[in-house]
């Protein structure tokens, strides 16, 4: 079994202390529905080899002796980290909901920032959104949140499980839940020594990743290249345009393209979209003679992903490899590629499971992933918000520019 790390079952005793002392027919009136909707829905009938029978028998005597519902959802957790597959896991309500709008580009109410548990204990900021709450406070990329409005952030209700797999080995993710009204002071410490502790003040804004998406597009100077960079948050709704009225508008005169899908997944029909922009789209007629449309960019296009690049990303950035369209630089994707199910459980949580494979060409990418061109070291705690990944991207796409220039000299006549 997959034991939870402290600051998971510290967190989840917080969410749900209100629950009552103990367990109760509810949770095993939960438990049995993770369980029989796994043995229904889960992808593979083999159950990844799993005796899923032995599982119930080991599990639910312990939720029903369980002490509190926080024990309740680490047993889940744990039983559902027994079949080491992605999109496998439990999500709370209001996660789900906030998934769901993202991906429907829907705005939430939000402070624009993902954080991680990498170190045991630790929490540190991931990621934040361009023109976001978060980056408009000050935090950057590798700060540790050491406290939350003076409660110490393992303890904080504001700190919020992400939904991540239990039986993957990445990190365990959170969010800060935002609510109406509700600034957050946040005691940071951006560096090693406590002595560089600092408050900051976080204001929630409307916004959503296609939001966060405009807010990053940015022309870049290398060496007399031009280099536009935009960031994809997730293949969501609404993403596809951005993309292509940046290449139509402020990045049209750009010599190269950094496009940045580092972070999670999203629709894997607008992962397609995305590749139609660089290699032209394709209808069924076209298809039948083998034609496709002219593609929106014809120049050298670099592709930034990281571990936590999942799902749709890595159908992106295999398929974008694979078919020749430029180079993949920053570190191998998460190897997280099945088809996700949600299930509505009776405690009001839902259950992400995977209901299908996603074979490309015959090659699973589940627990493998998707290795770069160019690999490239990140370490987020006390990173001070750095992007080496950033720059080695520019960087390669800098020398591909300089690579089409010299081929074009060569052309020209004598």
């Amino acid at each position: 079994m997959v034991c939870l790390s402290r600051l998971a079952l510290s967190l989840l005793a917080v969410l749900f202390a209100a629950a009552g002392a103990r367990a109760g027919e509810s949770s095993l009136k939960t438990f049995d529905a993770v369980w029989s909707t796994v043995r229904r829905a889960f992808y593979d009938p083999e159950l990844h080899g799993v005796d899923w029978e032995r599982m119930r028998e080991l599990y639910r005597p312990l939720v029903r002796e369980a002490e509190s519902a926080a024990e309740v959802r680490s047993l889940l957790l744990g039983m559902l980290a027994e079949l080491g597959a992605s999109h496998t896991t439990i999500l709370d309500a209001a996660v789900y909901q906030g998934m769901a709008r993202e991906l429907t580009n829907r705005r939430s109410l939000t402070f624009g920032l993902l954080l991680e548990e990498t170190l045991p204990g630790r929490v540190f900021v991931r990621a934040l959104y361009e023109g976001g709450p978060g980056a408009r406070a000050g935090l950057r990329v590798g700060d540790r949140i050491v406290a939350v409005d003076g409660v110490p952030v393992a303890e904080s209700r504001f700190l919020l499980d992400a939904g991540y797999d239990p039986g993957l080995p990445g990190a365990p993710l959170f969010f800060l839940q935002a609510e109406a009204g509700g600034s957050l002071a946040l005691t940071v410490q951006p560096q090693p020594d406590s002595d560089t502790r600092r408050n900051l003040l976080l204001v929630p804004a409307s916004m959503n990743a296609v939001d966060a998406a405009r807010n990053s597009l940015a022309v870049l100077e290398r060496d007399g290249v031009r280099i536009g960079t935009l960031h994809i948050w997730f293949c969501s709704e609404g993403v596809t345009g951005v993309l292509h009225e940046a290449l139509r508008g402020p990045l049209k005169d750009c010599d190269a393209l950094v496009l940045d899908v580092r972070g999670r997944g999203g629709f894997a029909q607008v992962a397609t979209q995305i590749l139609d922009t660089f290699r032209g789209k394709r209808s069924f007629r076209q298809m039948l003679r083998g034609e496709r449309d002219a593609p929106l960019w014809r120049r050298p296009v670099v592709l930034l992903a990281d571990e936590r690049s999942r799902s749709a990303k890595e159908i992106l950035a295999y398929q974008f490899r694979a078919q020749g369209l430029g180079q993949l630089v920053g570190q191998r994707t998460e190897g997280a590629v099945l088809g996700a199910v949600y299930h509505p459980l009776p405690d009001g949580s839902y259950l992400e499971l995977a209901g299908v494979a996603v074979p490309l060409g015959g090659v699973s990418l589940e627990g493998v992933g998707v290795a770069p061109d160019h690999e490239v070291d990140f370490v987020v705690p006390y990173a001070r918000g750095a992007d080496p990944i950033l720059a080695k991207g520019c960087e390669v796409a800098a020398a591909e520019v300089r690579k089409v220039r010299r081929r074009a000299r060569g052309r020209e006549p004598m």
